[in-house]
């Protein structure tokens, strides 16, 4: 785990689930009371407890795979954001160095759980991870729009897709869920 602060969450049902081996990847983790004693294991903390506490993100993420509450669907799939700077506000901008950590972070997650499908949320990690050549290979598009890639580590390949993060203005819950349901069937 050489650019990893956070571990990966891994659902108990990851893999056996109508998803397959769906993994999710956010954008970043905020720390607006300070940063926990143990970076590490926050992400599987954060989402253990979300039917406690839950921010906009993961409440989202649930109406647009249509489940009603977190354990439910968390169980049933991997998650991890890729930047690995704590943020202190939603409005803070990974640098580019953060940006370039981010996409190693992201390979590493990829080796860890091994997926079968992976939705980036983030359009500007996505754009960074893909506007360059070298890695992956182009498959299709849906709706002429969402790229789909064919993305290789080590032990396997997967399809990947990055979406508007669900925060952004604009997003459409109805239109994603379109979207990701053709992308499941990729």
């Amino acid at each position: 785990m050489q650019n990893l602060t956070f571990s990966p969450w891994i659902g108990k049902n990851y893999g056996k689930s109508e998803y397959g081996k769906l993994l999710i990847i956010g954008d970043s983790h905020y720390f607006n009371n300070g940063l926990p004693n143990n970076l590490e294991n926050f992400t599987k903390a954060q989402i253990a407890e979300l039917d406690d506490i839950s921010s906009n993100f993961h409440k989202t993420i649930l109406k647009i795979f249509n489940h009603h509450t977190h354990k439910e669907f968390w169980d049933k799939i991997a998650f991890a954001n890729a930047v690995q700077s704590a943020f202190t506000n939603a409005d803070q901008v990974p640098t580019n160095v953060e940006k370039d950590i981010a996409e190693r972070a992201f390979k590493e997650y990829l080796e860890i759980v091994k997926p079968e499908k992976v939705i980036v949320f983030s359009s500007r990690l996505w754009e960074h991870f893909f506007n360059k050549s070298g890695w992956g290979n182009h498959l299709g598009k849906i709706n002429d729009r969402w790229n789909v890639r064919a993305l290789d580590y080590v032990g396997g390949t997967c399809k990947a897709m990055g979406l508007h993060h669900p925060s952004s203005r604009g997003f459409s819950v109805p239109e994603f869920q379109k979207v990701i349901q053709d992308f499941l069937r990729f």
